[in-house]
């Protein structure tokens, strides 16, 4: 081979295009702090997590950075008023999603209901600022914790595995209607201290010496039952959880007894064998409003699983 022979076919060789040029850009997944994921999964499939804000005071800390959860109990048991909460700022969604930007053409930012915060609110005003041709889809979960997480993972898989935007979103919502959640408070002090008891005002009236049994549907948090004994919480919602039919995968999640969550994920398995539990704490802000000794249970229902009708209060 000539050299001109050899110089021609560099020369065409550099004008194609290479394949990491034309590869397609993996969707990028948003979400916030109060999905409770397990730090390690987020970083490995890439999820952004946006922090909200834990207020001591004049003292500032954003939820899961600067204050864990075990840091966050321990100060607390010692506050002498409650601490307050704070969604991120348009600002800083809009500083994520520029920076996203310069990595993706698409991302999915799956967010903690509104009717809890106006987290998701703002990160669609930051959506609509300009951030190249990239296309931003948001999604109001409408829950929290492990049932917001368990769809922010399955966007994440998919898009690890080169979905693209309208497939991820798809899987999310998937499991967002087919997501349950369970949360046996031992006290109702910090619901009623922070203004968020809401609709389960009427529920609960005067009884709070009662371990109350929430959900949270539609949005918003619900009373599923009571009953007199935090133990007899436990069994209630692992009664509940049974109930809610065939489980594709489970997550136990509190605030300050590890124990009592092992308890409650060794009966989800012994239950219902076979299916992965994950056992976790919950962050700072779910801990301003659910307070010390909050036990809660999210599940995904398997996706051939009949649908089962929203649980009913079985007052004990």
């Amino acid at each position: 081979m000539s050299v001109f022979q050899k110089l021609r076919r560099l020369i065409s060789r550099a004008e194609e295009p290479s394949e990491a040029a034309s590869a397609p850009r993996l969707v990028r997944v948003v979400t916030d702090s109060t999905a409770d994921l397990p730090a390690e999964e987020a970083a490995e499939l890439g999820i952004t997590v946006v922090p909200l804000q834990v207020i001591f005071g004049e003292e500032v800390f954003r939820d899961g950075v600067d204050l864990s959860g075990e840091e966050f109990f321990r100060r607390l048991e010692g506050a002498h008023e409650l601490p307050r909460t704070s969604q991120p700022s348009l600002g800083e969604f809009q500083r994520v999603f520029e920076e996203l930007a310069q990595e993706t053409d698409n991302i999915l930012a799956i967010h903690l209901s509104s009717g809890f915060s106006g987290t998701a609110e703002t990160a669609r005003q930051a959506a609509q600022s300009p951030a190249g041709h990239c296309r931003i889809e948001v999604i109001d979960s409408g829950t929290v914790s492990m049932a917001l997480g368990f769809a922010v993972l399955a966007a994440a898989r998919a898009a690890r595995w080169g979905a693209d935007l309208d497939t991820c979103a798809a899987n999310a919502r998937s499991v967002l209607e087919r997501q349950r959640l369970a949360v046996a408070l031992d006290t109702l002090e910090y619901l009623r201290r922070g203004g968020r008891i809401g609709r389960a005002q009427a529920f609960l009236g005067g009884l709070l010496r009662l371990k109350p049994i929430l959900t949270v549907r539609d949005g918003g948090a619900y009373p599923l039952t009571r009953v007199r004994t935090h133990r007899k919480a436990l069994d209630e919602m692992l009664r509940i959880c049974v109930e809610w039919g065939a489980l594709a995968e489970a997550a136990v999640m509190y605030s300050t007894s590890i124990d009592d969550a092992r308890y409650v994920a060794a009966e989800i398995g012994r239950r219902c064998p076979g299916i992965p539990i994950h056992v976790g704490r919950i962050g700072p802000v779910i801990g301003v409003h659910g307070g010390p000794g909050l036990v809660g249970i999210t599940v995904v229902v398997a996706e051939d699983a009949a649908p089962s009708p929203p649980a009913q209060e079985h007052p004990a």
